[in-house]
């Protein structure tokens, strides 16, 4: 990519980072690193930061060779946060893929305002145990993620800085697994093995644990 198309494309996130606000990262990429991030605190990453997995994987993609772009798909950022993503493909002149403008929006401050909005109409401590704003385990989207390991770790430090997780009692585990479930982190490949290896939990605990959250969540 020449230097008048980086600062095209820099130019545009510079300006959508001005209209859209801060809940919104835009992050643009070659095929090996980050050029420029606008909102780059949302996930953590930087300028001058190699490429994620994760990235790899959507531009190698086989659909990437014959669209312009993917939208509103989720993704798993290395600090923890589930986003919604969408990224489009930058092309030179022989329409040859030479990098991306990925956009990334972060709900979460929407989510606490929601259980806010729902206080002001409910007695106190309804709410935490009653209304619960869940993201659906989508089995038929993937969920992209830099490590799955390190944001499953950072999930759970915010949940409960308390450690060590393996002398947690059963309701407090049963907790966790609930939470976890409700940001969609289960429908990650690997997810039940690495959340039951923190937990020191057996995969078939696991899954009984799972059943458990399924059930209270249909009722």
């Amino acid at each position: 990519m020449n230097e008048f198309d980086i600062n095209r494309y820099i130019d545009i996130s510079n300006f959508l980072g001005t209209l859209l606000g801060p809940d919104y990262e835009i992050i643009i990429y070659d095929l090996n690193y980050i050029l420029h991030t606008v909102n780059g605190e949302i996930s953590g990453r930087k300028a001058g930061d190699t490429i994620s997995p994760a990235m790899k994987t959507i531009l190698s993609i086989k659909k990437s060779f014959d669209k312009k772009w993917i939208s509103n798909y989720r993704a798993l950022s290395g600090n923890g946060k589930i986003l919604r993503c969408s990224t489009f493909y930058i092309r030179d002149t022989g329409n040859n893929l030479i990098g991306a403008m990925n956009i990334s929006f972060d709900d979460n401050r929407y989510k606490e305002l929601s259980n806010l909005v729902f206080s002001l109409c409910h007695p106190d401590n309804y709410v935490s145990k009653n209304i619960s704003i869940e993201i659906k385990g989508n089995t038929e989207q993937e969920l992209f993620s830099d490590s799955i390991s390190n944001a499953i770790d950072e999930i759970l430090h915010r949940i409960d800085r308390e450690l060590p997780f393996s002398k947690l009692s059963h309701i407090e585990k049963l907790n966790i697994i609930k939470q976890l479930y409700q940001k969609g982190i289960f429908s990650m490949k690997g997810a039940v093995k690495t959340v039951g290896h923190r937990l020191s939990c057996s995969t078939a605990s696991m899954y009984r644990y799972l059943d458990i959250v399924k059930k209270d969540n249909k009722v």
